[in-house]
């Protein structure tokens, strides 16, 4: 990797952690320096990019609270974290990453960009009074670096300039007591000079890339360590495994087979009473004040497509998703192809889910939102299969959201 000689410039770093890890850097007057994101992306590998494009000043993040990776990312190059009140949107993080010449190829890097622009938009201001207030002969982006960590804009400047004053005592100082034993530098010493100038500068970026490298060796540790426990325990197996004979294993299996068998018919034949009985109404449970929905086990193709096949999924539905955490987009679109109207889910909804149901207009809620109610023994005497929700409680979160939809579509049409 070829690096640069000349003095590397402050940036505005955002970004979007996750399995693909999204990385965005702005300049301090708000251009693009670059976007990209990876799959599989450590801290180390991230940190190793930053340090090759710049100085970290800011970093940046879209959600609150902060990521941990964030988090760590910040205390390694000892730069504030910009906080938020509240995560952007989908809408704002839109917003944000329109004109400008900012590009972004994914979800990813689009979070990360509208992490730098919100964080670049929360300082302009007073980086524009440091453009007018600072004299010439000053580098105006040391001072909006000392602005950042909490100095005044005065105090800043006065700093520079006591700094650069004493910078050239010294320097004369040097040059004076140079003159008396050596006489006037040739021409080889000014050279040598300034090659150490630059071999300072790249000093400096190895020791941003150690530290990358000490992070990348942490994490290789802790890789070897869990390797190592997985084998440990494949051998125990392995070994616990040798010392059955031949006979007991073929009886054993023989035994599973069977009991599987039996065990598979006994299940699809009591399915097909639970479903006929569900079905005709014959245990029908009401919770008072309840909304009867029905449960997807998991948020997959094959989940989504048995529920439908026992008790479909028509117009109107609400539906509840034990685990929202599996899904992505296709998953997404064929349970809103369904035509269901609302989404209530347990553990986390990707990205990619979510927008997809935002696109689909299909208002989507966790159960911290909405509470699943469900009566002694679970639902339909067999839990999971159904399962209840304060109907008042679902009709007022759907309008709430309708109306946020409406007046975030108003604002757009009023920007645009």
């Amino acid at each position: 990797m070829a690096y640069s000689h000349v003095r590397r410039r402050y940036t505005i770093v955002g970004i979007d952690p996750g399995t693909t890890v999204g990385v965005a850097m702005l300049d301090l007057n708000g251009k693009p320096i670059e976007v990209f994101s990876s799959k599989n992306y450590s801290v180390s590998d991230a940190i190793a990019r930053i340090i090759a494009l710049g100085k970290p000043l800011i970093v940046a993040s879209d959600v609150t609270p902060t990521p941990s990776m964030v988090k760590k990312i910040s205390s390694i190059f000892s730069s504030p974290v910009h906080e938020l009140d509240e995560s952007l949107s989908t809408e704002e993080k839109v917003a944000l990453t329109k004109g400008e010449g900012y590009e972004y190829k994914n979800v990813h890097e689009r979070d990360a960009l509208a992490a730098c622009v919100n964080a670049f938009r929360g300082y302009k201001k007073k980086f524009s009074k440091v453009q007018k207030k600072t004299p010439a002969g000053v580098d105006v982006e040391e001072v909006k670096a000392l602005v950042v960590k909490g100095v005044s804009i005065s105090a800043a400047i006065t700093r520079l300039i006591s700094a650069k004053e004493e910078t050239k005592e010294v320097t004369k100082e040097e040059e004076k007591q140079e003159e008396k034993k050596c006489g006037e530098e040739s021409d080889d010493i000014l050279r040598l000079r300034r090659i150490m100038k630059a071999k300072d500068e790249r000093i400096e970026m190895m020791k941003g890339l150690a530290t990358a490298l000490k992070v990348r060796v942490g994490e290789k540790e802790l890789e070897i360590s869990s390797l190592r426990q997985k084998l440990d325990f494949t051998r125990s197996t392995r070994k616990k495994e040798i010392e059955k004979t031949e006979g007991m294993r073929k009886r054993d299996k023989e035994i599973e087979r069977l009991r599987e068998e039996v065990k598979a018919r006994e299940g699809e034949n009591a399915e097909l009473r639970v479903v006929i009985e569900a079905l005709k109404g014959k245990r029908e449970v009401k919770v008072k004040g309840g909304k009867r929905i029905k449960t997807i086990k998991s948020f997959s193709r094959a989940a989504i497509l048995d529920t439908d096949r026992k008790y479909g999924l028509k117009k109107g539905d609400i539906v509840f998703l034990q685990d929202g955490s599996g899904g992505g987009a296709s998953t997404a679109e064929l349970l809103a192809k369904k035509g269901v109207a609302s989404v209530i889910y347990g553990k986390e909804l990707s990205h990619f889910a979510a927008d997809k149901f935002f696109e689909f207009d299909i208002p989507a809620f966790s159960t911290d939102e909405i509470p699943l109610l469900l009566n002694e023994g679970g639902v339909n005497g067999e839990e999971g299969e159904f399962a209840f929700v304060d109907q008042h409680l679902l009709n007022e979160k759907i309008e709430r959201w309708k109306r946020k939809r409406e007046k975030a579509a108003e604002r757009k049409i009023y920007q645009v």
